[in-house]
Order: C-alpha cells, then structure tokens, then sequence
C-alpha cells in the first residue's frame, strides 16, 4: 500500500501546516521563548543607574578593584609635622602606595564645605536637585578617581594630603572603611621649620614666631578635634618625635592599626627612593630633600634656641595645645627620650657624609626633566663636533637649573591660592577657637617621654588637677 506522503504535493502542503502551527504556539502560548539577559522591570517604577566596578592593572596585568568600601588611609596633619616621612615609610610596603601630594582633594572637600555654609548656595543647590546624596557621591568618586589613579597600582591605596584631616569627620562619611594617621609633632619644631624653610602659608606671618605659633595652635586643635571624633578605631595618633626615636616599635603600631602585615621594608624606605612599586618623589615638595634620607636625629631639636626670648616666656600662654598634646612648653630643650641604636647610628653616619647626601638632594630636585627638551638637546649634540660635548653639558645643565628655579616660585604661588581659600574657614572659627581656649586652659604639663613611657604613673602624681588628667588622658585613648 502506498503512503500519502510519498505525493510530493501533500508533503509540502504538511510541511508548511507544521511550520505555521508552529509559530502560532510560540507567537501566542506559553511555549514562546524568554530572552534570558532581559529583566522584566514594571513601567511604573522609576530607571536606576546601576553602578559598574571600577578597577586598575599593573604591569604584570594584575587588576585591583576600588570602590567607597575600600579601607583607604589618609595621612593628616600640620605641614612640616612628618607627614612625608610617614608616607615615605608606608610606601616603602610592597602593599601599600601613597604617592606624591594630590592638592586637590583638600581644595574639593574645602569648597563643598564653603558651599554648605553659605544659605544662599545652599538653597540653589536644593532647588537644583544637588542633594547631600548626589554631592557626597561625585566628591567621593573624584575623590576615589584621583587616589587610585595617580599613582602605581596596590593593594592598598594611602592618600598624604595632610589638611585632609581638618574634614575628617567628612570623609569617614564618604569612606566608611577608611583610617586616619595624624601625625603630631611639638609645635615649636614644626613652626620653626616653616620659618627657616620659607614654606609659603597664607595667614602664616614668616617673620613672626608668635604669630606662626598662635596659627599652629588653631590648626592643631581643629585636626585633633576631628581625630577625636572620628574615634580611636579609626584614627590613630602618631608622634613624629616617637616614630623617630623608635621606628621599629611605632611601624609595628601603625601597620597593625592598619591592618597591614609587617614588612621590614618600612625601616629602610631611602633604599626604594623613585624605584618601581617604590617611594616615588616630587621635585616641587618641600620635604623630597629631607626624606632621601635614613630615619635620623637631625631635625629633632633644631628649634632650639632658635625661638625669641619673648615667645619662648609666653609660650605656654601663646600655644596651649602643647600641654595638651603632651609636650612641656617651658622644656628648652625637652626630653623626647632616648633613640634605638640603630637611629643614632644613621645620624652619625649622616653627619660624617653631610656632602654626599646634599649631593643625592640635588639630584632628587633636579630629576625627570621635560622629555620634548631632552631630546631636542640630544638631536643638536647628533650634529655637533665631539670637542663641544663638555660646552653642551653646561649648557643642559644650566636649563636644568633653570628649570628648577622657575618650579619653585610657582609652587609658592599655588600654595598661596590654596590656603587663601582655607583662611575663609578659619577666620571664621578664629572668634570661637579663642573662647575656647580661655575656657579650657590646660593646668598640668605633662612630657612626650611620661606619655609615652609612664602614662600610669603621671596620673596618679597629677591627682591635684583632675581636669588636665583626664583631657590628657583622652588625647592618648585617640
């Protein structure tokens, strides 16, 4: 018996029902298939912006990812306080990398500051839908784009903007996971380092030791107000003194404080001088001469006998923060205490070679020059006579000097705008600091050394004042 389908007419006819019924199942049934990388979203609830994890690579195309949870640290403090030499010695950790000065993440975090005292800009951001929400997002992401992007990849990223910590409580706000070191260091020492150093602050009288200290004095109490509300378990107070005297004990410290394991790299931070994943240097810092070198003695007590009769009698009375912080203002020269062998060691061996490392400063300043410049030079030496190589060399080395003369005044200048929009603040908080300040006069005078060595036992021999024990007590729990 034939079968009907052998009709080649009837086979197409079945063939074409087939595929018509097929579509119709899957046009109009449940049988139609589902996109699997569509989501069905109902129309009425409002579009979101979904956010995208952000990451960098290294050169061995290692990737580390960034975002607002990351546990970021900031090194903060006065100028001329350690901060580099803090930065230097964590960068030093093969996980760690701070890197140079930003400069604008003080100057952004300033300026949404100034925007939120003035009502009048207040209300214009409100009315154009700029809520705390939207403005704590784009800071933090700027903020979060510059860190991790200026510098080499790391584990873990450190930013060295030392007037960072005067907004603290801010960024803990914009970090939840972030952690503070400030760095302390006696005011005397700090002030005369400005001074003799001509670092250019706006509002800083370079020719006034008095009034140098008074402005120090507002600054320090500010930061260790924030410090003190940002809480121990995120801020840690670091004494320059101390982490010189000794190094080893103080890293220990801080990289535990930070959850970072030890490495003995950060006891020899000038061995990773401008090296790859190393401690890279600017030429336009103040401090890139003075961190080349080993942990040292030097600086320690070069204020001594530097500070007018007048001021040194008045000091106590002219920067009070000092008692609080723990130094003694009426110590000339004070006790810091006695150094690890070690560091003695370094500073006799920097006294002995003082030419050499002058020397390797110079070279510090004088690096990456302009490579359009360099090579410009080497074309025209391509066509000179080899008799003229030593009259080339002065000549390049002449533009270098130049160069770096010419680095230097703008550097002041850019230093000058920065910290003229950072008096705006401090004007205004001058009224309320010098209330303070005769309220709450420290009565006790207690030194770095029994802070540090004996804590227990200067309690109990300040028993007559109570109020300066336990003030003191609280800036050593920060």
């Amino acid at each position: 018996m034939r079968l009907p389908y052998r009709n080649k007419k009837v086979t197409l006819w079945v063939l074409l029902a087939i595929i018509v019924v097929t579509m119709f199942l899957f046009k109009f049934t449940e049988l139609r298939p589902n996109c699997l990388f569509k989501l069905d979203v109902p129309n009425d609830l409002p579009s979101q912006m979904v956010r995208v994890e952000k990451y960098v690579t290294d050169d061995n195309q290692r990737v580390y990812s960034y975002n607002r949870e990351m546990p970021l640290i900031f090194i903060g403090g006065v100028p001329r306080s350690g901060t580099t030499l803090m930065r230097a010695m964590l960068d030093a950790h093969p996980d760690v990398r701070c890197g140079q000065e930003t400069r604008v993440i003080p100057r952004i975090l300033q300026l949404r500051s100034h925007w939120l005292k003035s009502e009048k800009e207040s209300l214009r951001l409100q009315e154009a839908g700029i809520t705390k929400e939207v403005m704590n997002s784009a800071i933090a992401q700027f903020c979060l784009e510059i860190i991790a992007k200026h510098g080499e990849p790391a584990p873990r990223l450190c930013n060295k903007d030392p007037l960072t910590l005067k907004m603290g409580s801010y960024v803990i706000e914009l970090f939840p996971n972030a952690k503070f070191l400030f760095m302390v260091r006696d005011g005397r020492a700090t002030v005369h380092s400005i001074i003799s150093r001509k670092v250019t602050i706006t509002g800083f009288d370079l020719a006034s030791y008095r009034q140098c200290m008074q402005k120090w004095n507002h600054a320090i109490e500010l930061m260790h107000e924030q410090c003190r509300d940002i809480g121990k378990e995120r801020c840690m107070m670091v004494y320059y003194e101390q982490l010189v005297l000794h190094p080893e004990e103080w890293m220990r410290k801080i990289l535990k404080f930070l959850d970072v394991p030890w490495n003995d790299a950060v006891l020899h931070h000038e061995e990773f001088i401008n090296k790859p994943n190393g401690v890279p240097l600017s030429k336009v810092e103040r401090s890139s001469d003075q961190v080349i070198k080993p942990v040292n003695l030097e600086a320690l007590s070069k204020w001594v006998d530097q500070i007018p009769g007048d001021v040194v009698h008045d000091m106590a009375n002219i920067a009070p923060m000092l008692s609080v912080l723990g130094y003694d203002p009426y110590a000339n020269p004070p006790d810091y205490g006695k150094p690890d062998a070690w560091v003695q060691d370094n500073t006799s061996k920097l006294k002995a070679n003082r030419m050499l490392w002058e020397s390797k400063a110079k070279q510090v300043l004088q690096m990456d020059p302009n490579p359009e410049e360099e090579n410009t030079n080497n074309n025209n030496n391509d066509h000179n006579h080899i008799n003229k190589n030593n009259e080339d060399n002065a000549i390049d080395n002449n533009n270098n000097n130049n160069k770096i003369n010419k680095i230097m005044p703008e550097q002041q200048q850019e230093e000058q705008e920065e910290q003229e929009q950072q008096d705006l603040e401090q004007e205004r908080e001058q009224e309320h600091s010098q209330l303070l300040q005769q309220k709450q006069k420290p009565k006790d005078v207690i030194t770095i050394k029994q802070l540090t060595s004996n804590l227990n036992n200067d309690k109990k021999s300040n028993n007559n004042n109570n109020n300066g024990k336990q003030y003191v007590g609280a800036v050593e729990d920060t």
